[in-house]
């Protein structure tokens, strides 16, 4: 991309907000030229609400990309005018603001997740689609190994990236429920399998639960 396509495609994405004189007129005036074109029929009309893609709009396309290194997320307005708008996904300096990552990346879907991502949203399981894709598969690995290394704080990190995404996963919760435990954290432990016994009873929770809600009863 040359450097005028990147400044144009760049005020295209953040015009409202590098303009913030031009209220009285519409952002797009500025950007598109030659600049579009208006029906006669609309002409009319002006001060309706009849053009709710032309001229700018409130109305925009949310893009997301992750590659397992960096996410990519804009939101580009929707306009009639048939512009092309082209966003590069890099990680390297562009000279656009980012927001600072956290400490975990969540990994990228495989296809393999695919199928998994597909059986809990056939059980009519909330999806939770503000929050980055991310690798069912991979995260659950993760949160085993920092298991095995005894690092239960960044086991639990893994826990929490996975429920942001897929707050109902059975699976995922339990394994909260148990690593909530090992940090000493009991009564949270217990709120955490309670939630998930609701979505999905099972024999090794309930057991726990019924032993821990004995030992506060003595």
């Amino acid at each position: 991309m040359s450097t005028p396509r990147r400044s144009a495609a760049l005020l295209l994405l953040f015009g409202a907000a590098v303009l913030p004189g031009c209220a009285a007129r519409n952002y797009t005036h500025y950007l598109i030229e030659p600049a579009p074109s208006v029906n006669p029929a609309l002409i009319e009309e002006e001060g309706t609400q009849l053009r709710p893609m032309a001229f700018g709009s409130t109305t925009y396309m949310r893009v997301s990309w992750n590659d397992g290194t960096t996410i990519t997320e804009v939101e580009i307005p929707l306009l009639a005018s048939g512009q092309r708008v082209v966003v590069e996904h890099t990680a390297g300096a562009t000279g656009v603001e980012t927001i600072p990552a956290s400490r975990l990346m969540p990994p990228a879907p495989t296809l393999a997740d695919g199928t998994l991502d597909k059986a809990y949203r056939d059980r009519g399981l909330k999806v939770n689609a503000d929050a980055p894709a991310v690798s069912l598969s991979a995260g659950r690995t993760q949160m085993l190994s920092a298991l095995a290394a005894g690092n239960y704080q960044l086991a639990l990190e893994w826990c929490e990236l996975l429920l942001a995404r897929y707050p109902s996963h059975p699976e995922t919760l339990r394994a909260k429920g148990s690593i909530l435990l090992l940090l000493g954290e009991r009564e949270e432990a217990i709120e955490t399998w309670e939630a998930v016994e609701e979505i999905e009873t099972d024999p090794v929770v309930r057991t726990k639960l019924e032993e821990l809600h004995l030992q506060d009863k003595r």
